[in-house]
């Protein structure tokens, strides 16, 4: 099978888009936050009192945004490759159904996938996306709020990257059929 784009009909670059917009609203957020410090501050007082409390806030929020960040994008990425690759069988007049069998990990279902049409992604791609996809299920599985388990905004930028890396690269193979 082959990743065919056909004129007026999505493929992978939307889905690059879309996460793309996604990271920037988050970016956007985050340099609000600083902005709402900054102006609670000058409202409040610089005493390191407040200093401390409103520095407190910040983090919390910009620490907050980030796991939801996390956990929506990598539950998103799941949901774009149900559609994405169902869609691209279909346009090779193949039925396909994206489901992971007894035991197998939903990035090796989509590896399983790739090869079904022909693509291989580097590494590093797919291994970042399973290490999200562990650090999600660890969040949401695992008893008690651990704070081993959050994702710093550094880890936040790397999955995303690979999540963006992942759209780029099947984009760049979809092979375009009028």
């Amino acid at each position: 099978m082959q990743l065919i784009k056909r004129f007026l009909e999505s493929g992978a670059a939307v889905n690059y888009i879309q996460v793309s917009h996604r990271q920037t609203a988050i970016e956007y957020t985050i340099a609000g936050t600083a902005k709402i410090l900054d102006a609670n501050l000058d409202m409040l007082g610089r005493d390191p009192i407040t200093s401390e409390m409103e520095g407190t806030m910040q983090a919390w929020v910009v620490e907050t945004l980030l796991q939801g960040a996390y956990v929506r994008e990598y539950h998103l990425w799941e949901k774009d490759c149900k559609a994405y690759f169902p869609a691209m069988a279909e346009r090779n007049g193949v039925t396909m159904v994206i489901k992971a069998k007894g035991g197998q990990s939903f990035t090796e279902l989509v590896k399983e996938t790739l090869v079904a049409f022909d693509v291989a992604l580097p590494n590093d791609i797919l291994t970042a996306i399973e290490q999200m996809r562990q650090r999600v299920n660890t969040m949401k599985h695992e008893a008690g709020l651990e704070l081993e388990h959050f994702v710093t905004e550094s880890e936040y930028r790397e999955a995303i990257s690979a999540v963006e890396g992942f759209w780029e690269q099947l984009a760049s193979r979809e092979r375009f059929i009028a």
